[in-house]
């Protein structure tokens, strides 16, 4: 699992959505993945080494809508970069993707918002890609 969080990160890393990360990103990136390990029941990681941080030190991203559906497409090639385990996908996807919910930024926020249920998604990925809403942030794909 904490491959995967960092394979996610390190796509984002590539994205917009942390242009202005600078050096401080691979520190992020590991904070990230400790914080993601123990909300799924891993070893504490993020509270025991990280007891006494200091404010203003997370995650330096609250996203847009455009920016959750990157989010949330990167995090769908980061399955297949790493080899997570099929069987685990919809499980994985089904907490991330309400994470995704809660790192947007209050504006984003509204009764409106479009999910994205796993099975849903996963038909998106086996379909042409063109036709559909997420595959135009596969930052893989040529333009």
């Amino acid at each position: 699992m904490r491959d995967l969080v960092l394979c996610h990160m390190r796509r984002l890393r590539l994205t917009p959505l942390f242009a202005r990360a600078g050096h401080c990103f691979d520190c992020v990136a590991s904070r990230v993945a400790d914080f993601v390990v123990e909300s799924c029941g891993g070893p504490l990681y993020y509270s025991e080494r990280r007891a006494h941080l200091q404010a203003g030190s997370g995650l330096p991203l609250l996203l847009d809508e455009e920016g959750r559906e990157l989010w949330l497409v990167q995090l769908w090639h980061a399955f297949d970069d790493v080899g997570f385990p099929p069987a685990l996908r919809a499980d994985f996807w089904s907490w991330a993707e309400p994470l995704s919910v809660h790192l947007l930024a209050p504006h984003a926020r509204h009764a409106g918002l479009t999910r994205y249920p796993y099975d849903t998604v996963r038909s998106w990925f086996l379909a042409p890609a063109a036709a559909e809403p997420l595959a135009d942030h596969d930052t893989r794909r040529s333009p």
